[in-house]
């Protein structure tokens, strides 16, 4: 199981919160196409929201029992005498038993009216009407043409009532409710931009978009979002620590494995099984990513250091490691590319590593900035120093991590090197990671208090 910190994390967007606590009787349209999440948005701003089980849910679509099957965490939220079952066959059979003429208009806002009246009776109530789609398709044939009016009268239900209510819409498209209610959201699930369609690198991830929220400044557009555990949450924009550093304080992961060490994130270790001794581990930063995947970096090398293991590291272009970053220089040796003589160099690399392992006895971890020694030396050179570098890995058992940029011109070399490989990219201000090699889904990066890193699953 991959590890969510519960922290103060909100599970709905904060524009979602504060909307919500403009006044009472705020109208929401949630849409999107089928299986992006609204229903599940809708019950967790139900959750995060109504007080003391005073929600109501009409859906045309489930009855309470099969609800509380799919999401047993709701019936702590909405009590069964609060779920209305309004599918079809019901919603008419409830209209002949209210004994009203179905061919009259008033019948069905009746019929609504009588939900609102209940509500009333709660301390800030909310509705959910789960699909509203159903509800206009089911009634067709008594309002006519008379579907904005009908809405019209419904929002202003739930205004008069002091009643919150969300309508749940499987269109995407603009429709006539989007200018009546106070609040639009989509919900929306997409492929990570930029690889073709079957690729190895293709993912799906999901987000909700703020349409329109009146009375509430947007502070940001879009949130990547996931229903992981089959609860909905956003994931707020990843910003990178002030203290990003290698340390020999916070708390220490043990290896998982003789022949493997960990990662520093225990969710990753999770997913990847550790770092193999002898291994080539391609870490590809996107671009938008900036300099904010050094703290995975940085949980690698603190851990191993942590763990005892001498650490060798030649940074990436436009960062460079000052005495201030490192608290155990003797079991740590930071280098860049110089000099005009590569192979020269590349002898004096073998040197440094050496060193380092005689200091600790044991394998040493290695992270590359493969795109300095590009940038230094050129392609063709970068590509012999870097197979002098994968021979003496597998002789000498180092962990390694080349660290590439994409689109530098020897990432392909490095990728049908590599043990594992896993790309950082950027989506909706947050960073996103996954497996290439092997595939994995893709997780959101979290940084949490004392710089630990945990990894949520975008589902």
């Amino acid at each position: 199981m991959i590890y969510i910190s519960d922290g103060a994390q909100m599970s709905i967007p904060r524009e979602l919160k504060d909307f919500f606590q403009i006044e009472n009787g705020q109208t929401l349209l949630i849409k999107g196409l089928p299986g992006t999440g609204k229903t599940t948005l809708a019950l967790e701003i139900m959750n995060s929201l109504c007080e003391d089980r005073n929600g109501m849910y009409i859906s045309t679509r489930v009855d309470p029992r099969r609800l509380y099957a799919i999401n047993p965490w709701v019936e702590d939220v909405i009590p069964p005498r609060n779920v209305v079952n309004a599918t079809q066959t019901k919603l008419l059979e409830s209209l002949k038993g209210m004994g009203k003429d179905l061919a009259n208009y008033y019948a069905v806002l009746d019929f609504f009216k009588v939900f609102f009246d209940e509500a009333e009776e709660m301390d800030n109530p909310m509705i959910i009407i789960d699909s509203w789609d159903a509800v206009l398709n089911y009634t067709a044939h008594i309002i006519g043409n008379a579907r904005a009016s009908f809405e019209q009268n419904i929002c202003e239900f739930a205004r008069d009532l002091d009643t919150h209510l969300i309508f749940v819409s499987e269109f995407a498209n603009i429709m006539p409710l989007d200018y009546i209610v106070d609040g639009v959201v989509t919900m929306e699930q997409f492929r990570l931009p930029g690889y073709a369609e079957g690729s190895m690198r293709t993912r799906y991830v999901r987000q909700i978009k703020l349409d329109k929220l009146r009375g509430v400044e947007i502070g940001q557009k879009t949130y990547t979002v996931t229903l992981h555990g089959g609860r909905f949450r956003f994931f707020e924009p990843y910003r990178e620590h002030r203290d990003a550093r290698i340390a020999s304080d916070g708390v220490r992961f043990p290896d998982p494995a003789p022949d493997r060490i960990s990662s520093g994130i225990p969710d990753l270790d999770t997913v990847t099984g550790g770092l193999k001794y002898g291994s080539c581990n391609v870490l590809e930063i996107d671009h938008g990513v900036g300099k904010r995947y050094y703290q995975i970096l940085t949980a690698l090398a603190s851990n191993a250091i942590k763990n005892g293991r001498g650490v060798f590291i030649l940074p990436s272009i436009g960062y460079q490691l000052s005495s201030r970053d490192i608290f155990v220089p003797t079991n740590v040796i930071v280098a860049q590319p110089e000099g005009s003589d590569p192979a020269a160099w590349g002898k004096e690399l073998l040197e440094k590593w050496d060193l380092l392992r005689e200091r600790t006895g044991r394998p040493i971890l290695n992270i590359i900035g493969l795109d300095s020694i590009e940038f230094a030396f050129g392609y063709k050179d970068a590509l012999n120093l870097a197979n002098l570098m994968i021979r003496n890995w597998k002789e000498t058992n180092d962990i390694n991590v080349l660290v590439v940029k994409s689109g530098q011109e020897s990432m392909n070399m490095a990728i049908h090197t590599a043990d594992t490989y896993h790309l950082v990219n950027e989506l909706n201000g947050g960073l996103c990671l996954y497996g290439v090699i092997p595939r994995t889904e893709p997780y959101n990066i979290l940084l949490e208090d004392r710089n630990r890193i945990s990894l949520t699953p975008i589902v």
